[in-house]
């Protein structure tokens, strides 16, 4: 019978230059105990779902001490940062989730806001629940398995909500006497409910691929790289549209603030939330991914910085074009997400 139990870990001794945390999981495919080592919490193989081997994970027993240990001291850092970072947005997210879902009165783009909100609340929960414990090398096998799912799940989600709120726009610029008249009144509530459930379905099936034995991760990883790129490719198309009709052909109209919302949030994820999805794809097609005990790490970073920045970005647009003078938050987000013209109830 293959033994799955709860395994913690403790710091390594000062002499172990293997990984850092010699965090177990249940992996009966490669140990007849039931057991094998693993190495980061964020990487993974996609071939069998195992954790991929790292540079320092192979060091020889040999190299320098100081060395390996200045290594990881500039990895906490990113580590600290991250959670530094992440509890940053965790406040911003809230006070978004808050207002938007008991405060304001919903419109059908608030309605992808608030889910965006509330998928990159979750995600910066899960991060900073599984970066603190690395750093205290504290590790519980079920729990980290189950964090590494639900991120997985909200980064994907963040991601779908950004297209769906850009899609809509672009719809509502390109064909605006349809978008007025025949759009469904619940359309915004039924598409976040369908992502939602779209990006349910990758990250349950990493959580039993990482867990169980017979299952292919490499097609259960397939079907979060084909979601991924495709939901990118959508965005970038319709943001190319937006930006392409907003400017050539309404220039003589000031841009609302919802669209330089828009702008201004798919322009940070391009350049922070990015890269970590770029990052897990690579591992899919390469066999070595070199440097990556310190590139995943940065990924990860940014990635909080860009799931952080998003409330910012709604309060200081909402501050634009008026008096000088304190108004509410409430005030300030329902000036940011209300357009100028009026759009049926989503």
């Amino acid at each position: 019978m293959q033994r799955f139990v709860l395994i913690f870990t403790s710091p390594l001794p000062q002499g172990d230059h293997g990984s850092r945390a010699q965090e177990m999981f249940p992996e009966p495919r490669n140990d007849t105990g039931g057991f094998s080592p693993r190495t980061r919490p964020w990487l993974w193989d996609p071939k069998n779902g195992s954790e991929l081997p790292t540079v320092n994970a192979t060091a020889n027993n040999t190299s320098n001490d100081d060395g390996y240990h200045s290594f990881f001291d500039a990895q906490n850092t990113v580590f600290l940062f991250t959670v530094l970072v992440s509890l940053c947005g965790l406040v911003g997210n809230g006070i978004v989730i808050w207002l938007l879902g008991f405060c304001i009165k919903r419109n059908p783009f608030s309605v992808y806001i608030l889910n965006l909100a509330i998928a990159d609340f979750t995600f910066l929960l899960c991060k900073t629940v599984r970066f603190i414990f690395f750093l205290i090398d504290f590790y519980i096998v079920i729990l980290n398995l189950f964090l590494k799912a639900i991120t997985l799940l909200c980064y994907l989600s963040s991601l779908s909500f950004l297209m769906a709120v850009c899609t809509e726009r672009c719809l509502s610029v390109l064909f605006p006497i349809w978008y007025k008249c025949r759009r469904p009144s619940h359309l915004s509530a039924i598409v976040c409910a369908l992502i939602w459930g779209l990006s349910f379905c990758p990250g349950l099936l990493t959580l039993l691929c990482s867990y169980f034995v017979n299952l292919s991760c490499e097609a259960i990883h397939s079907v979060y790289y084909v979601m991924f790129f495709l939901t990118f490719s959508v965005l970038c198309v319709s943001s190319l549209i937006l930006v392409i009709q907003v400017q050539c052909f309404s220039w003589r109209r000031q841009s609302t603030k919802l669209y330089v919302i828009i702008s201004l949030t798919v322009l940070v994820f391009l350049i922070f939330g990015l890269p970590l999805g770029v990052g897990l794809v690579a591992l899919r097609f390469l066999q070595s991914f070199p440097y990556s005990d310190i590139l995943l790490p940065i990924c990860h970073l940014l990635s909080a910085v860009n799931s952080s920045v998003n409330p910012i970005i709604y309060f200081l647009v909402g501050r634009m074009r008026q008096h000088l003078g304190r108004k509410p938050l409430r005030e300030v987000l329902q000036s940011a997400l209300t357009d100028d013209t009026k759009l049926p109830e989503g």
